[in-house]
């Protein structure tokens, strides 16, 4: 399946559990998160489309699919939602916050004031909250409403800012820097192993780290469930496939 149309179905999940949503909200009905959670999983099996993830399938996907409802909503939807009460800053409460913090980390402004600034969102600032970061940003980037530059821009931002998670970033990052990669095989910017490589090496350097470029297997593996397995992919997937074969002889 090409990569704009699985792209497209899988948006279509998306605004049909939003206008879901919209429509509860007017009948009266309580609409809360777990409520959502439970319509978005219905919704994306409705268009038989898996969640936007990486390889490992779990049930707290769906919980954070919420960033691309909250996104599509309020970037590409454009919904007023002031004007729904407080049930869309309840349910995606997390999600307002996380944007806050993507909108500022887009703009390059003293590190320090920044890091003051994330903290005062979020709180404690933990893998977990460094990890939901960098997935709104991956998301914002897969669903067109910002260009590699500034998804680099943004990742690297928030590496600089707090060093003292620089050994567990390389992980952090894996499912970015697939969906990116991802985004270059299905449009045929990268079309062989040498070229996947360079450009990995290239991406790991300017986003700043040391190491930790996710396996080619792991990048054609997110690539298919994010764009699809057109032939573009399965040309670089049997040549990757191939390699090991020669490489273990």
């Amino acid at each position: 399946m090409a990569e704009v149309s699985l792209k497209r179905i899988r948006l279509r999940a998306y605004i049909n559990t939003i206008a879901d949503m919209v429509a509860e909200i007017e009948a009266g009905n309580t609409v809360d998160r777990d409520w959502t959670v439970e319509e978005l999983r219905k919704a994306l099996k409705e268009v038989r489309v898996e969640p936007f993830r990486g390889i490992k399938h779990s049930e707290e996907v769906y919980e954070k699919e919420l960033l691309s409802l909250y996104i599509v909503a309020t970037r590409i939807l454009r919904l007023p939602l002031k004007k729904f009460g407080n049930t869309f800053e309840e349910v995606f409460s997390n999600e307002v916050n996380l944007n806050r913090v993507a909108t500022i980390l887009k703009k390059r402004r003293d590190i320090q004031d920044v890091r003051t600034t994330i903290e005062k969102y979020l709180g404690v600032v933990d893998e977990v909250s460094l990890s939901k970061i960098i997935r709104y940003v991956t998301t914002e980037y897969y669903l067109d409403l910002i260009n590699e530059d500034e998804a680099m821009r943004s990742i690297g931002n928030i590496i600089k800012i707090f060093p003292e998670f620089e050994d567990r970033f390389s992980r952090m990052t894996k499912f970015f820097i697939a969906v990116l990669l991802g985004s270059k095989i299905v449009s045929n910017e990268i079309k062989s192993k040498l070229e996947l490589e360079m450009q990995k090496k290239a991406m790991i350097i300017n986003l700043g780290l040391r190491s930790g470029a996710p396996s080619d297997e792991y990048i054609i593996d997110v690539t298919k469930i994010a764009y699809g397995g057109c032939e573009n992919v399965k040309k670089l997937s049997e040549t990757i496939k191939n390699s090991s074969k020669k490489s273990s002889i």
